[in-house]
């Protein structure tokens, strides 16, 4: 890898990531570490609201001393969210011209956080990761093929690994395909935090606009205590839109790289995990999954959390005024 394309692994964390980041971070380490320049653990330090500060208190410790062992076996750093005030204003000087940058987004997800570990990042090229994302095919060249693309092609702003197993009709499932590109390569439309390889030399030249989500999700903002932030993958979707550039997906060679996400958590997915990474890693997955890009019933029994969204819709039909 040339000194002009050297790579920042940029990985963001949650205490209440801890139950599954204890094994899906080792496999995500180990299908990039070696292709990287510098490996950045980024910890979010200030709690959501509602399902996303689920297990913070308890967790917080656990994950601490979790990392700390990472550390002991890959060259990571470990980097808390910092929100002060003059970071975060070098922050939104970087990425939105000097706006303010809000602390969540209106569901309470992370905002800021996405944006602090992109900055941290020493290398223009960040391939970002969220902690629960499951990586196949164990390419250990996909890294070094992305930069290629991203030369290939200069109206690319992301790509990322082929969401799901290949499929053996070259096709996805319930993604929004543009076009094909070539063998296992396509231009999607949009794009999504959950993992992405992105020049972010390109923000130096042209910004981020701050904008709000829809009048109901405004409401519930309000109500629920967050800031009224769209999501920072629909920010950067509209970016890409308005500026031309575009979002490709590729397998890359010999086996190349997949990514799998897993769409729920339940009990059933936490004890389930080391024998879920073995399968993902020997690609030893059923046919129906080739293709899609969330962990699908057959792989892992999602009856527990489906059953769970049944009831919570019926109950708000129920109690609806």
């Amino acid at each position: 890898m040339q000194s002009n394309n050297k790579v920042t692994l940029q990985i963001n964390l949650a205490p209440g990531d801890y139950p599954h980041a204890r094994h899906i971070l080792p496999h995500q380490l180990n299908a990039l570490a070696a292709q990287v320049d510098e490996i950045l653990l980024v910890v979010d330090t200030k709690a959501s609201k509602g399902r996303f500060a689920a297990n913070w208190a308890e967790n917080k410790g656990l994950l601490n001393n979790f990392l700390e062992d990472i550390n002991q076996t890959y060259p990571v750093d470990i980097i808390p969210v910092d929100y002060s005030a003059a970071v975060k204003q070098q922050v939104a000087n970087y990425f939105f011209g000097g706006r303010h940058i809000p602390d969540k987004d209106y569901r309470g997800g992370p905002f800021y956080a996405y944006f602090f570990g992109l900055f941290m990042a020493k290398h223009n090229y960040v391939f970002h990761l969220d902690s629960d994302i499951f990586l196949g095919g164990g390419s250990q060249t996909w890294v070094a093929e992305s930069i290629d693309m991203f030369q290939q092609h200069p109206d690319c702003f992301v790509n990322s690994p082929l969401p799901g197993p290949p499929h053996p009709q070259e096709t996805l499932l319930g993604q929004r395909i543009v076009k094909k590109i070539a063998s296992f390569a396509f231009q999607l439309e949009g794009m999504s935090t959950r993992l992405f390889m992105a020049d972010k030399a390109r923000f130096q030249s042209k910004k981020l606009a701050l904008k709000k989500p829809n009048v109901r999700s405004q409401l519930k903002a309000i109500v629920q205590g967050n800031p009224n932030a769209q999501l920072p993958e629909v920010l950067i979707s509209d970016y890409m839109r308005q500026n031309g550039l575009i979002r490709i997906d590729f397998l890359g060679g010999g086996q190349g790289m997949w990514s799998l996400h897993p769409p729920y958590r339940t009990d059933n997915f936490y004890a389930d995990l080391p024998q879920l990474i073995q399968r993902i890693e020997e690609n030893n997955l059923p046919p129906q999954q080739q293709g899609f890009y969330d962990i699908i019933n057959e792989v892992c029994d999602w009856t527990e959390a489906r059953e769970k969204l049944r009831t919570n819709r019926w109950w708000k039909r129920k109690n609806r005024w």
